[in-house]
């Protein structure tokens, strides 16, 4: 393989990593402040090349990764955070050199102690230590594992050509016009070496015994484990600042709370119309929690500019999946240029509290078990639905994005709540009972603690504005029905598996899948064209 190929996708992806940069080319590793600086490294072939580059959040080395164990047998590169890695280093029987202070060498010292020759099932023992969020790559010169998170909250995608796999932490870096990234499922394992590629299980999460049915017990042991959650998350964190995509919704609202509670300096991101339900919501909570709110406004014009950057960025055309990227993407922008490094979301809550309208309908039709397989179910699918757009929106914007309440203690702890404590009845229009009682003890105002929300989409205005734009810019003969067919197939989110599978109009499916063509077509080859 021409390594140039590897400089070529860091290029590409540069925004998810802009202060340091690493490769290792058959053993012989090289980083770099600047990138440019390793181009003529990345000029010689090679049998196994890996390159990394990072947005230092831990640490404040100038130079990291790739990392390499202390016998020199194993190189490792590693996109996200470990929050329990100074507790992992207790686990180390051997006393290693540590040549950084990130989080991420820990994985391979351990995967170093753990090594036998058998690189996957060195990887295989180690994943299941990891708190965290993660994507994993590691050579031993003879093989390369991957390893995905168990929740997907980083994304992993690989393609296999006649003579090379490549793999990369976004589907544009690996775009060539004729084949079609596939997506590394979380909880996998991928293996490459002589014999081929082979993709296995490494860690899942296991689904619980419901054993919590006492309403005071779900709310003590749901509020001990989320201010957990939140304190992993600001460690050995210097920022000055943490933003938070804020939507004046009780799930953000409370993230946002927390983080006051630990003395941190919040900012709160909020993007709407004037008179967004959203924007109304945050400016009054913002206000009576003495938080500070940064509004984005949205018009046409605005949303209009800001879509294709979306596309491109998320590498989705859904029409919802775009709609309620909008939101979060312009919240990001907007905290990039205040400076801003890491972020929080309330994402999940409604999965693992069962907030969703729907979710009535279940419980309904189908009895309180039912609906209880029905959260764990939408939990394994938020990586597809939501998780890999969010981080690749946030990413865009060199944002690191943090998620309480897809702590592996969260999740566990309220799935072991009885989902009858949750939603009281199928007539039970708040829902989530026990995350919004623990919200009001928490100091989130009652008003807000038990505010139905609206989505996202048209909490903030955004859907009746994409069908005015489309309406505007597309004639009804001029739709190709099999565009909007690949639209609609493409499309993600809950809604789909729950509500109106007509969900939009043909108009803007047809202008979204447009725009995401002629993005794809910058990505071909010349000589493919």
């Amino acid at each position: 393989m021409i390594s140039t190929d590897i400089f070529d996708m860091l290029m590409k992806m540069a925004h998810r990593g802009p202060d340091q940069h690493g490769a290792c080319l058959d053993g012989e590793s090289r980083r770099a402040a600047e990138i440019d600086e390793l181009k003529d490294f990345f000029s010689r072939e090679s049998r196994i090349a890996l390159g990394h580059s990072r947005l230092r959040i831990i640490g404040d080395e100038g130079t990291t990764q790739p990392y390499v164990s202390c016998d020199g047998a194993l190189t490792l590169i590693h996109n996200g955070e470990i929050y329990n890695y100074q507790k992992l280093r207790t686990l180390l029987r051997r006393r290693h050199t540590f040549s950084t202070a990130s989080d991420s060498e820990i994985i391979v010292h351990l995967l170093g102690e753990t090594y036998r020759g058998d690189l996957r099932e060195a990887m295989e023992k180690v994943v299941s230590l990891l708190d965290g969020m993660y994507v994993i790559a590691v050579t031993d010169g003879k093989s390369v594992v991957l390893a995905r998170d168990p929740i997907g909250k980083k994304p992993l995608y690989y393609l296999t050509t006649e003579r090379v796999t490549y793999f990369a932490s976004e589907k544009k870096s690996l775009w060539n016009g004729t084949d079609e990234p596939v997506r590394l499922n979380p909880g996998e394992l991928l293996t490459l070496d002589d014999s081929g590629v082979a993709v296995g299980n490494g860690y899942n999460l296991q689904l619980p015994q419901i054993d919590i049915v006492d309403f005071r017990t779900g709310i003590e042991s749901y509020k001990e484990a989320l201010i957990t959650a939140v304190r992993k998350r600001l460690t050995g964190l210097k920022e000055s600042a943490i933003g938070v995509i804020f939507s004046g919704g009780i799930d953000s609202v409370l993230v946002a709370k927390l983080l006051q509670r630990e003395g941190k300096n919040v900012i709160c991101y909020c993007t709407g119309t004037e008179e967004s339900g959203d924007i109304v919501a945050a400016r009054s909570v913002a206000k009576d929690l003495g938080l500070q709110l940064k509004t984005t406004i949205i018009d046409e014009a605005l949303v209009e500019k800001a879509i294709p950057g979306i596309i491109h960025d998320v590498e989705e055309c859904g029409l919802l999946q775009v709609e309620v990227a909008i939101p979060m993407y312009l919240a990001a922008k907007l905290a990039a240029e205040d400076g801003i490094r890491v972020m929080f979301t309330g994402q999940a809550a409604d999965e693992i509290m069962a907030g969703y309208p729907w979710y009535n309908d279940v419980l309904e039709e189908h009895g309180y078990l039912r609906l209880h397989e029905k959260l764990w179910e939408d939990l394994s699918f938020l990586y597809t639905d939501t998780l890999e757009r969010e981080d690749k929106l946030t990413m865009a914007h060199s944002i690191e994005l943090r998620a309480p309440y897809l702590d592996r203690d969260v999740i566990h702890t309220a799935m072991r709540i009885s989902p009858r404590l949750k939603i009281e009845s199928e007539r039970d229009m708040l829902r989530k009972r026990v995350h919004r009682q623990v919200a009001s003890e928490l100091g989130v105002p009652d008003y807000l603690s038990y505010r139905i929300k609206d989505p996202a989409q048209s909490g903030s205005g955004i859907h009746r504005i994409i069908e005015r734009i489309a309406a505007r810019r597309i004639m009804a003969n001029d739709v190709d029905e099999d565009l909007v067919d690949e639209n609609i197939a493409r499309d993600k989110g809950s809604l789909y598996r729950y509500g109106d599978p007509s969900y939009g109009g043909d108009a803007p499916r047809f202008y979204l899948q447009q725009i995401e063509e002629e993005i794809k077509q910058k990505y071909i080859p010349a000589f493919l064209k």
